[in-house]
């Protein structure tokens, strides 16, 4: 049996390597969140975000660091950052449908770039996806600032639905009857 020669072994370790990104993608994306995590601990935003990005650039189907871009690209408030989680929790929501905290990042990327009515609905979505009242009660402001106050009645009528003693909601409704 023969050595392999410089070029086969190349060759072989290049396939060795692709295959091995392809099968640890999940993995690795899972660590550059963890990094990402670390930057923010560390207090640089900017770290994090980068971090983010790599990760799903590796993975789109990892939905932890789709939130954690977009969220944090709406945190940092750069020039432009706002449109970027926009279209990150967009992407996102490709190879994740119905992932409420997706929908949430949706909904406040939308707001930040006054797209209230796309607004309202991401945030309507996110609130039957998480069962969460607040998200139904953001929907119903996004509704109230678009000046539709029968789908703001309906978004706090989910929110009550949802947990019935939910003040924010019942407030709203009487402020709506009034």
């Amino acid at each position: 049996m023969s050595a392999l020669a410089r070029p086969r072994r190349f060759a072989l370790a290049a396939v060795a390597l692709a295959c091995a990104a392809l099968l640890f993608r999940g993995e690795v994306a899972t660590a550059l969140v963890t990094r990402g995590d670390d930057a923010l601990r560390g207090g640089d935003v900017d770290r994090a975000v980068n971090a983010y990005a790599r990760a799903t650039a590796i993975d789109a189907r990892s939905a932890v660091a789709a939130d954690r871009l977009a969220f944090f690209l709406l945190v940092r408030r750069g020039r432009g950052d706002a449109a970027l989680a926009l279209a990150v929790a967009v992407r996102a929501l490709r190879a994740v449908p119905n992932d409420p905290l997706l929908l949430a990042d949706r909904g406040f990327a939308a707001q930040r770039l006054g797209r209230i009515r796309e607004a309202e609905r991401a945030f309507a979505a996110a609130a039957l996806g998480a069962r969460d009242p607040r998200y139904a009660q953001l929907a119903g402001r996004m509704a109230q600032r678009a000046h539709e106050p029968t789908v703001a009645r309906h978004d706090f009528a989910v929110a009550l639905a949802l947990a019935p003693d939910f003040a924010p909601a019942r407030a709203a409704l009487r402020e709506l009857t009034r």
